[in-house]
């Protein structure tokens, strides 16, 4: 029951951001025509810093992702009372 409530939390949170991307499309555009009005520094600058926490975002989950075996054995683990020796 918890992974099914697990998967039906994720496909909602994945069904909410696309919602709302969707909504975001339109005004993307309309910022992306004033974007080329910048400067050419700050474009490249603007560009760098998209790029790097675009980079940064995917780091975190991949290695998020990698230790939640690590997690997953931890959870298993039975606790055992102190001996008394």
């Amino acid at each position: 029951m918890n992974k099914w409530i697990r998967r039906t939390g994720f496909a909602m949170m994945v069904l909410g951001f696309l919602i709302t991307l969707s909504w975001f499309i339109d005004p993307v555009w309309e910022l992306l025509k004033h974007y080329q009005l910048l400067p050419f520094p700050l474009q490249i600058g603007f560009a760098i810093a998209a790029v790097g926490l675009t980079v940064l975002m995917i780091s975190l989950i991949a290695e998020r992702w990698s230790d939640r075996d690590a997690d997953a054995a931890l959870r298993e683990d039975i606790p055992r009372p102190p001996s008394s020796t």
